[in-house]
């Protein structure tokens, strides 16, 4: 038995009167791009720290002897 994805689609209308397929509500549009900038900026945060890098300090000079007291 095969599964209805794998049939041919039904021959057109006629009349030439196609279903129009009004796509997702508009609630659902906004729902996925605010998903997808989402995934984007914390994609972003975790690269940051990479793109700059953390100033590193600058060389310990070595201590420097006490003058003698006379």
């Amino acid at each position: 038995m095969k599964s209805p994805r794998s049939q041919p689609p039904p021959p057109p209308p006629e009349d030439d009167d196609w279903p129009v397929d009004g796509g997702r509500p508009l609630g659902l549009r906004l729902l996925a791009l605010l998903g997808a900038l989402s995934f984007v900026m914390v994609g972003l945060s975790a690269l940051a720290p990479l793109l700059h890098p953390q100033p590193t300090p600058p060389p310990r000079l070595p201590d420097q002897p006490e003058a003698a007291v006379s």
